[in-house]
């Protein structure tokens, strides 16, 4: 199998597919064969949708989408480590906020460490990939995209975080002032900035963790 960047997500797909009919592919991933086919041709898939293929195909994520890397998951190989990144059910709203619900964990995808070093900031370990839902922080984050998120109790730098607020999960850029008090920033112009004081038990926030990073075929 090639590792080659260079070759576009329809060889990738291509080869992950091998000599098994199409439609019999789809019938595993849960994936139409007119949909397969489309990406064939050259379209893209959703997220979702590269999930499904990479888990069926027993290929890395990150391979299938950038083509970087080593695309099988080698059991003992020396020269790959890899990285199991939880995508958790659950979403982080970049609006009004979205209803907190009990997350699941909806499945567990491979990334290369040295991948995720390469592409992301902070350390590997401990991410997780969230789903983002509405406009206020674009252009930086858009509707439906997939985040890393690194677990993070305690605020850092001035930054994006995912966090609990009024029983709704946010994902907004944070910034610290004074005392306990954080001001919360949306990239998007039309959302306006609000500050929260975070010892207050009421209208606080809790921190899930801080924005490492946007899963995506760009």
């Amino acid at each position: 199998m090639s590792t080659s960047s260079d070759s576009s997500f329809a060889d990738r797909l291509r080869q992950v597919i091998g000599d098994e009919a199409i439609y019999a592919f789809g019938r595993r991933a849960g994936i139409s064969d007119t949909a397969l086919r489309s990406y064939l041709k050259g379209s893209v898939p959703g997220i979702d949708k590269a999930v499904k293929i990479a888990q069926v195909g027993g290929v890395s994520l990150s391979w299938l989408i950038t083509g970087e890397g080593s695309p099988r998951l080698e059991a003992g190989d020396a020269k790959t480590e890899y990285v199991y990144v939880p995508l958790v059910d659950v979403v982080a709203s970049a609006g009004a906020g979205a209803l907190v619900r009990e997350e699941s964990i909806e499945s567990v995808l491979a990334f290369e460490r040295n991948w995720l070093r390469a592409h992301l900031k902070g350390n590997p370990d401990g991410l997780s990939l969230i789903r983002v839902q509405g406009d206020s922080m674009s252009p930086t984050l858009e509707d439906g995209d997939w985040i890393f998120v690194e677990r993070q109790k305690e605020l850092g730098g001035e930054g994006i975080y995912v966090f609990q607020r009024d029983g709704e999960l946010w994902v907004k850029r944070l910034q610290r002032l004074s005392g306990s008090r954080v001001k919360v920033i949306s990239d998007n112009p039309r959302f306006p900035s609000f500050v929260v004081d975070c010892a207050d038990p009421v209208n606080g926030l809790i921190l899930i963790g801080r924005y490492r990073g946007r899963l995506s075929f760009d």
